[in-house]
């Protein structure tokens, strides 16, 4: 079994007491009463989230990569970010980010150039939430029009423009400098 796998036994941390601090339509917030393997016990806080992201890093044929920007109400910032979405229940991950990504940027990709990179978690230490990331290359722009609820900008940029808004703290999210590291160093 590896590291990562998920483990609830009495070897490791045991649950018994559980409940719901609130209840929301994408996200709860968990209050666990836990024994952990010393014996010594907790009261446990986690952030469950209802649904994984998806993200894909899309390039186009001449290895241009297109960013959204978005209007994030919580941090009050707008931020350059890969097109991601999170997954309804009856999608899949491939035509979620197929739709995500036709509705954030006005752009489309061949399944045959879509491809699934991995997965992993944000804040593996207070929540469940997961991020499945894609790469997709010979993405085509068909249209300029986008969700304007929800993105305020879209462009091309090259790999080293990219690199250099990173180092300059222009990239702030965590999703999209996590998904973008993946591609840079592996794909």
């Amino acid at each position: 079994m590896s590291d990562t796998e998920k483990i609830k036994n009495d070897k490791f941390w045991k649950v018994i007491d559980s409940k719901y601090g609130f209840k929301g339509n994408w996200i709860d917030l968990k209050v666990e009463k836990i024994i952990q393997p010393t014996g010594k016990q907790i009261e446990f806080e986690a952030l469950n989230y209802h649904r994984g992201g998806v993200g894909v890093v899309a390039e186009n044929e001449n290895g241009e990569i297109i960013l959204v920007k978005s209007y994030r109400y919580i941090s009050d910032t707008t931020a350059w970010e890969v097109p991601a979405g999170t997954v309804p229940p009856e999608q899949s991950h491939r035509d979620c980010i197929i739709e995500e990504l036709k509705e954030e940027a006005g752009s489309v990709v061949a399944d045959e150039d879509l491809k699934y990179i991995g997965s992993y978690y944000p804040s593996i230490g207070s929540s469940n939430q997961i991020f499945y990331c894609y790469h997709a290359r010979n993405v085509k722009q068909i249209t300029k029009e986008f969700d304007k609820n929800e993105i305020l900008d879209v462009k091309w940029f090259s790999k080293n423009k990219i690199k250099k808004m990173i180092l300059d703290g222009e990239i702030k999210d965590g999703f999209t400098l996590s998904i973008l590291m993946k591609v840079f160093l592996f794909c």
